[in-house]
């Protein structure tokens, strides 16, 4: 499956020239996660899992060095708290969709790596998000194409919420 990826961080534009998704950053690449530190065991003959305080690692994802990158860096070094972020996961192709939604509040800019390299992909910059609050948004496809409602994942990291 072919997909595109698209970033919005706060007012930082990148060069996309998609029609639903200008002036944001064309990303190549994300990763994010999180862990449990629970344990499953035979305590005291009691038996089950206790579950401890979920781990949340900050969000990466990858684009070619443009426009943004600057103003990425200049973000990472000031400290700028920046209100929202929007990652958009998109199948490509006719009747073109957004499938994954993942938005992030209350966010810094933690990490920018630059990789420039005379072979493939050249110029490549690694940017770090740490944030707040996240809702991730997974649209299932329908067996006639179209998108079904929406499931979320939402969670607040200060108050260490779901919702």
């Amino acid at each position: 499956m072919t997909i595109s990826i698209f970033a919005r961080i706060g007012a930082i534009n990148g060069e996309s020239r998609d029609a639903r998704h200008k002036d944001e950053i064309d990303v190549l690449s994300w990763s994010w996660g999180l862990s449990q530190s629970g344990a499953a065991g035979h305590g005291g003959g009691r038996g089950g899992a206790g579950a401890g305080k979920a781990t949340f690692h900050d969000f990466t994802f990858t684009h070619h060095i443009d426009k943004a990158s600057p103003l990425l860096m200049k973000a990472c070094a000031t400290g700028e708290h920046i209100r929202d972020a929007t990652l958009t996961v998109r199948k490509s192709g006719q009747g073109q969709q957004d499938y994954v939604i993942i938005t992030m509040n209350d966010l810094l800019v933690t990490g920018v790596s630059t990789r420039v390299s005379v072979e493939g992909d050249a110029t490549m910059e690694e940017v770090v998000l740490a944030f707040a609050k996240v809702d991730l948004e997974y649209k299932p496809q329908k067996p006639d194409g179209s998108l079904d409602v929406g499931i979320h994942f939402a969670f607040d990291l200060k108050t260490h919420k779901s919702g």
